[in-house]
């Protein structure tokens, strides 16, 4: 194999992986039962110490990581 193709077939896994990374929908659970669903995977954010997702309305939205009880994966 050769160069060219070695670096063509790298860049083409891992753009497969990149789209296939946090693309599901997650449960963010808090300590007092609220639930609130979301696009991908929750980022948490340790400057701040919230997590930030995105809502089905592609809106950006914030929680306190001390008010999360858990963070669930969604069956797709």
């Amino acid at each position: 194999m050769t160069l060219l193709q070695r670096s063509l077939s790298i860049v083409a896994l891992a753009s497969l992986l990149a789209s296939c990374q946090s693309t599901g929908s997650y449960k963010i659970t808090l300590k007092d039962g609220r639930q609130y669903l979301c696009k991908g995977r929750p980022q948490f954010q340790g400057k701040t110490g919230y997590y930030r997702y995105k809502t089905f309305q592609d809106r950006d939205s914030l929680l306190r990581a001390d008010e999360v009880l858990m963070i669930e994966e969604q069956g797709t």
